[in-house]
């Protein structure tokens, strides 16, 4: 099996076959992408320095729960122009800590996206390794849960106001940024 990895494209990401890749390259100026026989290097070359072919401000999000307490968090790191600024946030326990480390991602993306849009940043690239962020912005799952429902009702309020593309990081595969995102979340709640 062949993996294509678009660096600069329209959407920048992983695809698992020509024809989806191609899509995210027609029509677009300075394409960057390439294909691999292992996923393994697909992965590698997607996560390695994605900053530096990217024209956006880009950001890491990830999520972290503590099963003891109840509480979860999230944490990211955000480069702009080389600058590199850090977000950790905790939520004391309550009706979304249930879904544990993704309602940290969630509520991570929409303070990221909220975050960006008051600073008057309007194009964004947002990696991040739970693929509802991606799929309920773009209305691929419907929200059924509370939280999706509280994550789309806010896309519904800033999908307008902020490009974003989304970039799927698989957890855990040493890319330094995630890493450093699941890292703040976890100092977030202090394990």
């Amino acid at each position: 099996m062949k993996y294509y990895v678009v660096k600069k494209g329209n959407r920048p990401g992983l695809y698992n076959n020509w024809e989806e890749c191609k899509k995210e390259i027609l029509g677009y100026k300075g394409a960057v992408y390439k294909s691999f026989s292992d996923y393994n290097d697909a992965i590698n070359y997607l996560n390695d320095n994605l900053e530096e072919f990217n024209d956006d401000v880009i950001c890491y999000i990830d999520g972290s729960f503590d099963i003891k307490t109840n509480n979860y968090s999230f944490g990211g790191i955000l480069i702009n122009k080389g600058n590199k600024f850090t977000f950790k946030k905790a939520f004391m326990a309550d009706e979304f800590s249930k879904y544990r480390n993704v309602a940290g991602e969630i509520k991570g993306a929409a303070y990221i996206m909220n975050y960006c849009y008051k600073n008057n940043i309007l194009s964004l690239t947002l990696c991040y390794d739970y693929i509802g962020i991606e799929k309920w912005y773009d209305g691929s799952w419907q929200a059924k849960s509370d939280i999706a429902i509280l994550y789309t009702d806010f896309i519904k309020n800033i999908k307008d106001k902020l490009s974003i593309k989304f970039v799927k990081i698989k957890s855990h595969t040493n890319n330094k940024y995630n890493e450093l995102a699941d890292k703040l979340a976890k100092e977030a709640l202090g394990i």
